[in-house]
């Protein structure tokens, strides 16, 4: 299988998404209370098929990405903003292969008044997934 670049246009939307979102929710370095933890994933559609496999490995995607920046980032998290759009899903076999794109940040630390000492922004990137209506099995990325 050959490796395309993220579409640009799909990155750019996305990333554009996530600094609306980020400013819906408050903005970068709003003050929290509450310790960022792992993020449950979606469950899966009761019938996967070409209109539900596409937004089902978006939310999926964006709670592994979430996730793994909990588990890797040594610093006391305050915010992580994940968003994932659909490039393709292409019926194969008794299932669907699925790319997203794939943009995040998050912010970290603590200045000692509840502001972030950093941000991270994360490079855009595509994940591949393959589901069907038992297995949901990511292939790998392009980060």
């Amino acid at each position: 299988m050959s490796r395309h670049p993220p579409d640009r246009t799909v990155v750019t939307g996305v990333l554009a998404g996530l600094v609306l979102l980020g400013g819906c929710l408050g903005g970068l370095g709003a003050p929290t209370d509450d310790a960022v933890g792992p993020k449950e994933y979606p469950d899966r559609p009761p019938t996967v098929d070409a209109e539900t496999a596409g937004p089902y490995v978006a939310a999926y995607e964006e709670a592994y990405r979430h996730n793994r920046i909990v588990e890797e980032e040594t610093e006391t998290i305050q915010e992580v903003v994940v968003g994932a759009g659909v490039v393709s899903a292409t019926e194969r076999g008794d299932g669907y292969e699925v790319v997203v794109s794939v943009g995040f940040y998050w912010t970290f630390g603590d200045d000692g008044s509840g502001q972030p000492t950093g941000i991270a922004d994360g490079r855009p990137y595509e994940a591949t997934y393959f589901v069907n209506a038992t297995a949901t099995e990511r292939l790998g990325d392009t980060l």
